[in-house]
């Protein structure tokens, strides 16, 4: 059966959009979705469903959230491949977890592929030493400082780029891929 990891934009950050993750695991079991897995508070999901069909498995897990919640949560759908092309192709760090402390290194996951005239509104906009490499659709980070301190919000790379975004940190990417692979 395949395994996917569903993405959630924007969930339990300042108080909005709450979603409780023991909850949602209940919710999507009871819905169908098998070997559900939620990772810290952020929404991440790994779970297995009987579908090819990752447009429509995004679509099912929007009004299902809608449903329940009454959120409108955007959510990104990824398999093991295309996770780990993301973890591969990263031009800043190897696959090692980043050591304990400030977290400097981030992947921000696309709706589509950035465009040149994106990019360029980034690097035009990017007012700090933060460093960004776009692959296809994935944003790398290589922050100076810290995600506090950074212009690189999801905001800001959604006003840019023209495309939704979801951001995670490198150690959390690396464990979501763990989680995907089974390990």
């Amino acid at each position: 059966m395949p395994k996917y990891l569903a993405l959630f934009r924007a969930v339990n950050v300042s108080g909005h959009n709450i979603i409780k993750m023991d909850h949602l695991k209940k919710l999507m079991t009871a819905e169908g979705y098998q070997n559900v897995q939620t990772y810290i508070q952020s929404g991440n999901v790994v779970f297995e469903k009987d579908e090819t069909d990752k447009a429509k498995l995004k679509r099912d897990i929007e009004t299902l959230l809608y449903k329940e919640y009454g959120h409108d949560v955007f959510n990104f759908i990824l398999d093991e491949t295309e996770l780990q092309k993301a973890v591969d192709n990263n031009p800043f760090t190897g696959p090692e977890p980043e050591p304990s402390g400030v977290k400097k290194y981030f992947v921000a996951f696309l709706s589509g592929d950035a465009t040149p005239q994106g990019n360029d509104q980034l690097k035009k906009y990017n007012r700090s030493d933060d460093e960004f490499k776009t692959v296809d659709n994935i944003l790398y980070l290589k922050l100076s400082q810290s995600a506090a301190d950074s212009k690189f919000s999801n905001s800001f790379i959604e006003g840019k780029l023209g495309l939704k975004s979801t951001t995670r940190n490198w150690n959390t990417t690396l464990k979501l891929l763990e989680m995907l692979k089974g390990n």
